[in-house]
């Protein structure tokens, strides 16, 4: 019987011929790991040092960024400032991580773009980070990601942790996606189709012909948000894109490794891709209220927002400005822009979507998460947003009397054209 793509990424880190779903494994040695300096610290440092411990079990392949709050926050905050951030970088200094590894602000951004963008999360490979469950957007390369939670300094410290191998569930999409229909529809139409307890602790393993045409951004999107039906990740084979777009960026040997034609499936779901429609979320809760666009086409907005894990890449970006080109946010939208990091921006830039954005009205901030956690323009009171990050949990974007809906970029974009919930296919 042949085996799964993860199947395969799981013995290959605990250095065993093969393993099963259900079977406990002890990986390490080759594993990369994230630290988010602006969530873990001041805790990181005292922690070892109570528990007396003096060195990382490999600095060079621990990485440290700001992540989540980046520039945006205020002083006072103990765990969500700059403050954090520089603490935790002395500590990584400290302990011998190379220079190269610790972000600082002009080369930054979300921690799980530069996972990919800085070649630490290789096909084929286990990368880990501390605190944040969406490590799992690395699946769109064909890594196994997961976060460690209590357990990231005992990893940090000693170089190991253990998985119990999960079963997978294939998600065979064939067709062709139309025109505006992005990566963003095609997970949030299977989250309706699967529900959010669709795939617990399992893996959400997605091919067929319309993952072989996504871009890598698409698919990075689609994995992120796999967290949603209750799996412990979603995962894309790596083709000839993904393996070029690493030996660009990284001399960092790795090994792609995909699923065999007769790997055992906990379930096999065919979706025909040509079928499927822009999708929305709607409030109160992601997990439950996944709608066709027709169905919610014209509800009124006061904010638009394209960025966080869940987008903010290259290919959101270019979609924004495909969309607003010659056209106006519209007067009563405030449509922020947040870069996933600093080379996407700066791509952005030399593309020409930055200047496309902001002739158009947005505003653009500074890479990192921005306001998905309410951090940077946070919602008021009463507020409608329309966003393409990854929940709607009430609160989580500002006041929790606001209202948030989700989408794909390019339906975020237009509708901050009309100030209301809009197809964007008629902006294509």
């Amino acid at each position: 019987m042949g085996k799964t793509i993860v199947e395969k990424i799981l013995a290959k880190a605990a250095e065993k011929p093969e393993v099963s779903p259900g079977e406990y494994v002890k990986v390490g040695k080759t594993v990369r790991f994230v630290l988010m300096g602006t969530d873990s610290t001041p805790k990181v440092g005292p922690a070892f040092q109570r528990l007396g411990w003096d060195k990382l079990w490999d600095p060079t392949k621990v990485m440290v960024a700001p992540d989540h709050c980046g520039a945006y926050t205020r002083v006072g905050s103990i765990t969500t400032n700059r403050e954090a951030h520089r603490l935790n970088s002395e500590w990584a200094r400290s302990m011998g991580v190379p220079e190269e590894n610790i972000m600082e602000l002009g080369r930054v951004g979300n921690c799980h773009h530069l996972a990919v963008e800085k070649g630490w999360a290789l096909p084929g490979s286990v990368y880990l980070s501390g605190p944040d469950g969406h490590t799992i957007t690395v699946g769109g390369v064909g890594c196994f990601g997961s976060c460690l939670s209590a357990s990231a300094n005992f990893f940090m410290r000693f170089g190991w942790t253990w998985f119990r191998v999960p079963e997978s569930i294939k998600f065979n999409i064939t067709g062709k996606l139309k025109d505006g229909i992005m990566g963003r529809d095609v997970y949030e139409y299977i989250l309706g189709l699967i529900g959010p307890t669709g795939a617990i602790y399992q893996v959400m393993e997605f091919t067929g012909p319309v993952m072989e045409d996504m871009s890598i951004d698409g698919r990075l999107s689609m994995c992120c948000l796999a967290m949603f039906t209750g799996a412990k990740l979603g995962i894309v084979n790596p083709d000839q894109k993904v393996i070029d777009w690493f030996k660009a960026r990284t001399n960092v040997p790795f090994e792609p490794l995909v699923s065999d034609p007769d790997a055992k499936y906990a379930k096999v779901y065919e979706i025909d891709g040509s079928k499927i429609e822009p999708q929305v979320v709607v409030p109160p809760h992601r997990q439950t209220g996944v709608k066709n666009i027709k169905d919610v086409e014209g509800t009124p907005v006061t904010n638009a927002f394209i960025g966080s894990c869940a987008s903010g890449r290259d290919e959101d970006l270019m979609m924004a400005a495909r969309i607003l080109k010659g056209r106006k946010v519209h007067s009563k939208v405030m449509f922020n822009v947040t870069p996933g990091s600093s080379d996407s921006m700066a791509r952005s830039d030399k593309a020409g979507y930055i200047s496309t954005l902001l002739d158009a009205g947005c505003l653009i901030c500074a890479p990192g998460c921005g306001m998905c956690p309410g951090f940077y323009t946070p919602l008021a009171k009463n507020e409608v947003c329309i966003t393409s990050s990854t929940t709607n949990i009430p609160g989580r974007m500002g006041d929790p009397s606001a209202q948030v809906y989700l989408g794909s970029p390019a339906t975020v974009a237009a509708s901050a054209i009309e100030g209301k919930i809009t197809d964007p296919r008629k902006y294509l």
